[in-house]
């Protein structure tokens, strides 16, 4: 007969069981598909845009209707318009027992027989995970940060990379229901950064995905201000409706200027450049409604210039 106590145990462990079940499933369902970085290439020119095809295979593992703790990915990459793919792997997911997921690399025999098998999954019935390499060192740890989000790269310098002089390699990972970011980097051994890009990830947007709001403007506000003590409750109220985070902006820069290095201000001038992500956020911010009524407390108090400029992509000279 159980006790009470016994029971409590085997809910437990069922219910840590499911959620490692749900989560490798969930982890599984975000990443495969396909994705590309068209639109951080189209606006920031010190990266290139890439393709990757990501299929799971060898889908018949699950025995007796039990949930499977392991599932096997093959990713294909491909930079835009090249005739062979620059990577191809297979990768093991595992759900682990502390509820993180686990993905081994492995590199696969005689790669170029597979490319465009991302369509075609069944092409690898010919194929067994013990004719794979795996990648010592390579392993990549995930947590979940989210609904539908997982974090996680590799364990320090295990990865063991030649590339350029490298001796080892970094990968970081952020996965969520839009795509990925993905950080590949190699370094010397004294920490020197030996290749991949210095400044964040390859943000990978699934190709199906609706295009979204990703051609990011300024806006430049000028302000001449007759009555500063009477403003505040204007910016108290502008803080406080959250106006600003709804709609993706964040002040880049406020006055009073550091320095001025020409001309004469008027000492009751303010300026204010934000960011939005796009025309359409910052439309959605000047003219919602609760920043109709918000404006109506800096009436007769200030006059106001507004225009809304296109962020510029980098010039070549910045790029590395």
């Amino acid at each position: 007969m159980r006790t009470p106590h016994s029971i409590t145990v085997t809910f437990v462990l069922l219910s840590a069981s499911a959620v490692r079940a749900d989560a490798l499933d969930d982890y599984v369902r975000l990443q495969t598909g396909s994705f590309t970085t068209e639109q951080q290439a189209k606006l920031d020119s010190r990266y290139e845009t890439a393709i990757w095809h990501i299929a799971e295979i060898w889908t018949d593992g699950t025995r007796e209707g039990r949930p499977q703790r392991e599932r096997w990915l093959y990713s294909e990459s491909w930079m835009k318009d090249a005739k062979a793919p620059y990577m191809q792997r297979i990768s093991r997911i595992t759900a682990e027992p502390d509820g993180t997921i686990s993905a081994r690399r492995f590199a696969i025999p005689a790669a170029e027989r597979f490319v465009g098998a991302w369509q075609e999954p069944g092409r690898f019935g010919s194929l067994r995970p013990a004719d794979l390499e795996v990648l010592s060192g390579c392993d990549l740890v995930f947590v979940r940060t989210g609904q539908d989000r997982f974090e996680g790269g590799t364990i320090g310098n295990r990865c063991r990379n030649a590339y350029k002089g490298s001796s080892y390699a970094v990968s970081q990972a952020t996965i969520s229901a839009q795509g990925f970011t993905n950080w590949d980097r190699g370094f010397a051994a004294d920490g020197t950064q030996t290749w991949g890009p210095k400044y964040g990830g390859y943000r990978f947007r699934r190709v199906d995905a609706p295009r979204g709001c990703v051609d990011p403007v300024r806006m430049l506000v000028y302000g001449e201000i007759q009555d500063r003590k009477a403003f505040a409750a204007y910016g108290r109220a502008l803080g406080q409706s959250g106006l600003y985070p709804r709609n993706g902006g964040y002040y880049e820069a406020t006055s009073p200027a550091l320095e001025v290095f020409e001309g004469s201000p008027p000492p009751g001038r303010g300026v204010i450049i934000a960011r939005f992500p796009c025309l359409e956020a910052a439309r959605a911010f000047w003219y919602s409604p609760e920043y109709a009524e918000i404006r109506k407390l800096r009436e007769g108090l200030a006059t106001f210039e507004v225009l809304v400029l296109p962020v510029a992509q980098l010039p070549a000279y910045l790029e590395e």
